[in-house]
């Protein structure tokens, strides 16, 4: 086994970019899931809600991540805000569904001998992997507009 081993797998630079930014964006939307949920319970919005939130999330998956953000949402007392932090909360769930079918995809050869990954028989194309990053992007922004300019 050598150190570069892994530059055996032939792959194009193109998708690994597509897979490598979609990571990045997904890591970057989780955190602010988490700092909602922590400015939520600092704030006081949701007297219910842990104390620490940012404690509280290590070891914890993004999908109990989401569960907690519902949670903590529905216990905030103005409507508008719930409501904003709800729809948001509800897509970082689907959004962490579809990043779990990209992460757990299986590697495979598509028909034009490229290799790629494969959910369920569907090919995670380059553009199928550039769409979920702008969808995580977006919501990623809500949170950040939630924790800079309403919590």
């Amino acid at each position: 086994m050598a150190k570069d081993d892994r530059l055996r797998v032939p792959i194009d630079d193109p998708y690994l970019h597509a897979l490598g930014l979609a990571l990045f964006c997904f890591a970057s939307l989780e955190w602010n899931a988490v700092y909602v949920a922590q400015r939520i319970s600092a704030n006081g919005h949701n007297r219910s809600a842990s104390p620490d939130y940012l404690k509280r999330a290590k070891g914890r998956t993004a999908g109990d991540i989401g569960k907690d953000l519902v949670k903590y949402a529905q216990g905030i007392a103005d409507a508008a805000i719930r409501e904003q932090v709800i729809a948001a909360a509800e897509t970082f769930k689907l959004l962490v569904e579809r990043r779990n079918a990209l992460m757990h995809a299986n590697p495979a050869t598509a028909p034009n001998g490229d290799q790629r990954l494969f959910r369920n028989s569907d090919q995670w194309t380059i553009e199928a992997v550039s769409d979920l990053a702008d969808d995580l992007t977006n919501c990623s922004l809500q949170f950040n507009h939630l924790i800079h300019h309403v919590l």
